[in-house]
């Protein structure tokens, strides 16, 4: 069976335009109403404002820089300055980035891309299948210590180099066979390679940066990317500002002329501290993120109300446990646990409806979602908490250990944090198990979770590709140490997630991920609390977000969004710094 993509597309090259230095503005002298980037953007529609009000302005954390392929958790939220091979649209379907079109071998092992014809680096030079040979063995490389390393052993060799079993590249399955046709090889037929590629960490490396300036290729002045958008400046503590590429004509151009990232986060000791509303309300930004314990008002404000939209996120907030020693060693014990929270008391009252409960992994309009038809495995029952904690030697809670429930740095009013103390209550009133709360910083958290030291957390996990494979496998498959988020293991079900992503007929593969869904529920490898929906404040003025098939309107994401926003007519009306 082969499988092509492939979509013609074809924009103007642009020439004799310059790399911009730190904190300059990507601007050259014309004419007062012409637009220097009319041959590489995207054309606006009739509503739009004028190309010079084409500027949208978003917020984030600070990034400790973006070098995403190594350390997407401390350089997320500016992904779209990266094509990938593969790219996901407003519906999660996969379509060109940096390669027009692919296709695989009879035997689903041997993938081929083939590159866009003349793409270019903001700095001019080709976008070529050595790119991402280079990233791919680098992100594998141990010394690089990449966070998402794991997520490519798919890739023929690619477990081995990582884990240290070889010190040889050339030994993974990541070969440019020119500069415009890659290959990748796998270890076993993998459907699910592209969704992979389409994912962030897969970026493209330009080496010869990397070999100049090292640990700063990825600052303003050195970065350079590959997609519609590249850095221009970075004010540290305020903004980061990204121009058109002028260099850029692959599929996915854009309408804006600017996007600003406003910095909004500090993290002080433990906990990270949001600026609110403020920003939005201030016109200093066109979108925000709400909170649940924002939502009250922002209801009942006669303008704020029109401009709320939410969507599915695709995310699930689960409990796990440290299940190599006791007490979860013990299935009863975790399975009391499951029986003693509720899961619509958090969502409906604890999180004021803006959530859905959770009883398995896969969240509603997620590939493999079964709905409720496993609800009873850990629907809330606290007389079977109480009996399968008896069992398990704790009768009334006698004899269990006080433990710690982590939180990495969430503050008491977030989602997680108020789940936190319902969870601990609940705990408290059905089994008479006392827990104690602790919020940890970043890393402290994430060094503890990877040597699976946090005896009981919340955590959520956002999807990464749209196939049960990344909620199920890559989460709860069974790793060596310092190698997988947690140390629950169950034989039956990795065997299942294996055959999965080696079937390539999609019906039997759904049927193999329903059975292990309903063995992590059932062997309570987490406890599962709910999935995830995102509530956005959307100025009048920010349009052009496409509906998806389920009838939602999702924000700008890491994928494709910004080829569609534009900036309305509404913004004349308002005064702009």
């Amino acid at each position: 069976m082969q499988q092509t993509y492939f979509k013609h597309f074809l924009n103007t090259i642009i020439s004799c335009l310059s790399v911009l230095a730190c904190n300059q503005d990507n601007t050259t002298d014309m004419p007062a109403g012409m637009d220097q980037y009319v041959d590489i953007a995207r054309p606006l529609p009739e509503d739009a404002a004028p190309p010079e009000n084409q500027i949208f302005r978003y917020l984030a954390y600070e990034p400790a820089h973006m070098d995403v392929s190594i350390d997407i958790y401390h350089s997320g939220h500016s992904e779209y300055l990266y094509e990938r091979l593969c790219m996901l649209d407003y519906n999660n379907q996969l379509i060109p980035g940096a390669a027009e079109r692919w296709e695989v071998s009879e035997d689903g092992k041997t993938w081929t891309f083939y590159m866009w014809p003349e793409a270019r680096w903001s700095d001019g030079n080709p976008v070529t299948a050595h790119d991402f040979e280079y990233a791919f063995k680098r992100l594998l490389d141990p010394e690089e210590a990449s966070v998402y390393a794991f997520f490519y052993y798919d890739i023929k060799g690619a477990r081995s180099f990582n884990q240290g079993t070889t010190n040889d590249p050339e030994t993974v399955g990541v070969k440019a066979i020119d500069d415009r046709t890659l290959e990748i090889e796998t270890e076993q037929p993998c459907a699910i390679l592209p969704y992979i590629l389409s994912y962030p960490t897969s970026a493209p490396v330009p080496r010869w940066q990397v070999e100049k300036y090292g640990k700063t290729w990825t600052v303003a002045g050195h970065g350079i990317s590959n997609s519609a958008f590249h850095l221009e400046s970075w004010i540290v503590g305020e903004s980061m500002t990204f121009g058109l590429n002028p260099y850029y004509n692959g599929p996915n151009p854009a309408r804006l002329r600017k996007v600003v990232r406003v910095f909004d986060q500090t993290e002080t000791g433990a906990i990270s501290t949001r600026v609110g509303l403020f920003p939005y309300e201030n016109d200093e930004t066109d979108v925000v993120r709400v909170q649940s314990m924002e939502i009250e008002r922002i209801q009942k404000d006669p303008v704020l109300s029109k401009q709320l939209w939410s969507w599915d996120r695709l995310a699930t907030v689960y409990l796990y446990f440290r299940t190599h020693r006791p007490p979860f060693d013990d299935v009863r014990v975790r399975r009391a646990f499951a029986h003693a929270i509720d899961q619509e008391a958090i969502a409906n009252v604890v999180l004021r409806g803006m959530m859905l409960p959770a009883y398995t992994m896969l969240p509603l309009h997620y590939p493999g979602y079964v709905g409720e038809k496993y609800k009873d495995i850990q629907a809330y029952n606290p007389d079977e908490a109480r009996r399968l904690l008896a069992d398990a030697g704790y009768p009334g809670g006698r004899g269990f250990p006080t433990l710690e429930l982590w939180l990495k740095r969430q503050p008491s009013t977030s989602p997680e944090g108020q789940a936190a103390q319902a969870i601990q209550q609940m705990l408290d009133e059905t089994l008479d198990v006392k827990i104690n709360i602790r919020n940890a910083d970043r890393t402290t958290y994430e060094v503890n979770m990877k040597d699976w030291e946090i005896p009981l957390s919340t955590i959520m996990f956002t999807y990464d590709f749209p196939d049960p494979h990344n909620l199920l496998s890559l989460v709860w498959h069974a790793q060596p140490k310092g190698y997988g988020r947690h140390d629950w293991k169950n034989s039956r079900f990795d065997d299942l997630v294996d055959q999965a992503v080696r079937e390539m007929n999609t019906p039997e593969r759904m049927k193999l991920y329903d059975e292990a869904e309903r063995i992590l529920a059932e062997d309570a490898g987490g406890v599962f609390l709910w999935h995830v929906l995102d509530y956005e404040l959307r100025k009048p003025w920010v349009k052009g977000f496409p509906q998806d098939k389920w009838g939602n309107y999702p924000s700008y994401n890491n994928n494709t969004s910004f080829s569609d926003i534009y900036i309305g007519k509404e913004i004349l009306d308002k005064e702009r710094e």
